[in-house]
């Protein structure tokens, strides 16, 4: 009599979660630089306080030339601008430099139109500035009044207990930069 092989039978029994297999990981995949306006690279959420294409906090400096400084946070550290606004003479005083979803502010140090007149600080978005900085002097921090910016924020200087200095700002509106005198290039924001 012929023999007939045996096959083996799956097994019905379900495997304890220890048992299995780990999972790999997802992927994350990194994000394409933004070549878009702010406005479409990120929704806005006007509840939140953030301009768009910001994150909750912001390096903001103050230096002695912004395009030097753009020049080597793009070959050193592999920043790419974003927004950048342009004096009447052609030279930036004010760009966003970004990298992997962090932004760096530069501005001309002294500069009395910038945040704080132009000195460095952590540009730090909250839902509402004002009831921030109520907050903010309770703890013992300097605090200047707010004002309503020409980039679309409403912002106010804190200076903490050690000296560090907080541009606390809330997003209020989109403010699209012309070329007339501003000498902005093609983006939005501020």
């Amino acid at each position: 009599m012929p023999t007939k092989k045996k096959t083996a039978k799956p097994a019905s029994r379900k495997q304890s979660p220890r048992a299995r297999t780990p999972r790999r990981p997802a992927v994350k995949r990194a994000a394409p630089r933004r070549t878009t306006p702010r406005a479409t690279a990120r929704a806005v959420t006007p509840s939140s306080g953030i301009a768009p294409g910001m994150q909750a906090i912001n390096t903001f400096l103050a230096v002695a030339n912004v395009r030097a400084s753009m020049t080597f946070l793009e070959r050193a550290l592999g920043f790419q601008p974003g927004v950048v606004l342009l004096d009447t003479e052609g030279q930036p005083r004010y760009a966003e430099m970004q990298r992997e979803g962090a932004v760096v502010m530069l501005t001309r140090r002294g500069d009395a139109t910038a945040p704080g007149g132009g000195a460095a600080a952590l540009y730090t978005y909250v839902d509402d500035v004002d009831r921030a900085l109520g907050g903010a002097r309770e703890a013992g921090a300097g605090v200047t009044d707010p004002e309503d910016t020409a980039w679309g924020d409403r912002a106010a200087v804190v200076t903490d207990p050690d000296g560090y200095r907080w541009v606390l700002a809330t997003f209020k509106k989109l403010v699209v930069f012309g070329t007339g005198g501003t000498g902005e290039t093609g983006k939005t924001g501020g």
